[in-house]
């Protein structure tokens, strides 16, 4: 829908709309953290050159995240489009991107502010995300925690995951809570994938729940500049690629990233966060942006060891 010439919003400059933006997004960020009410004044001040909050940086960094986080939700509603009467409804299973596999099992949680784990249960789990039952939610809309499950070879994987969503459970007491996973070490990559396979396969007698419905894996080769120009962009935390297939926003996928011979290679969690169908010739192809889910320096520092790998090679 268009704004109204006539309405604030419509005679508001883009500069002007930029600024409302960035007082937003700060006021969101210093009410979570505050977990009271900040005017939008004082917002403000935090925006004015020179101002002396030792709290300004971390501030000023969180309201970027807070609209990365409305801009991505906007463009996964958008994405979500109502079928027509000429395309029917896709069944729930086509429609998810990962698979979700049910399962009861403990596991611990660290909540935002807490450093002490505590016990939750597993409803189901997938590549990107979980439902857990807890005893009572403690976190609010936006806030991330510490997902603990325990690996197949003895050691738990650290998972950051952000809140989507929580209910009550009336017939049985507690809360639900769904939860998407945003960052993981890459040591604990293979471990969850591991621990995926294993439930999926437990479940299911004749073991075709499988591995290639775990996840979408997304290959990616380049000519051995390119790769090196590339991952600046990888080790900053994105990357654009263009794809012959549509993607969908919002779902998390494995990233193989290599050279054509295969010889240099990075693995990645990554997530699609934006898409735009483009026409090459009478070809259609898609553009699309990347957020890898790993720590961002983890990902300078496996960036920075592939590239002198590379260099002591000859590519």
């Amino acid at each position: 829908m268009k704004p109204r010439q006539d309405s604030l919003l419509g005679q508001a400059s883009e500069e002007e709309l930029t600024a409302c933006i960035r007082l937003l997004a700060l006021n969101v960020v210093q009410h979570r953290s505050a977990g009271s009410f900040t005017s939008f004044r004082d917002s403000a001040e935090m925006l004015r050159p020179g101002s002396a909050d030792p709290n300004k940086l971390d501030l000023i960094v969180g309201s970027r995240d807070v609209v990365e986080e409305a801009l991505e939700v906007v463009r996964t509603i958008a994405a979500e489009k109502k079928p027509t009467e000429d395309e029917p409804e896709a069944s729930a299973e086509e429609r998810r991107k990962h698979l979700r596999i049910s399962v009861t099992a403990p596991i611990k949680l660290i909540w935002p502010g807490e450093d002490t784990p505590t016990d939750a249960r597993l409803q189901d789990i997938s590549w990107g995300g979980a439902a857990i039952k807890v005893d009572k939610v403690r976190m609010a809309s936006g806030d991330t925690l510490i997902v603990v499950i325990p690996g197949t070879n003895g050691q738990p994987i650290h998972i950051e995951a952000k809140y989507l969503r929580s209910w009550k459970m009336d017939d049985r007491g507690g809360e639900g809570l769904a939860v998407r996973f945003s960052s993981i070490a890459t040591s604990d990559e293979d471990e969850l994938e591991a621990v995926l396979q294993m439930l999926a396969q437990s479940g299911d007698s004749d073991g075709l729940r499988a591995h290639a419905r775990l996840h979408q894996r997304l290959d990616l080769q380049f000519e051995g500049d390119e790769l090196k120009a590339s991952l600046e962009d990888i080790s900053a935390g994105g990357l654009g690629v263009t794809v012959p297939e549509p993607l969908q926003i919002g779902q998390s996928l494995q990233a193989i990233i290599s050279t054509f011979d295969e010889k240099h290679s990075l693995k990645l969690r990554a997530r699609v966060v934006r898409q735009e169908k483009i026409s090459m010739g009478k070809a259609e192809l898609y553009q699309a942006g990347l957020k890898f889910e790993h720590p961002s320096e983890e990902l300078a520092e496996l960036t920075q060891a592939l590239i002198s790998k590379m260099a002591r090679s000859g590519r």
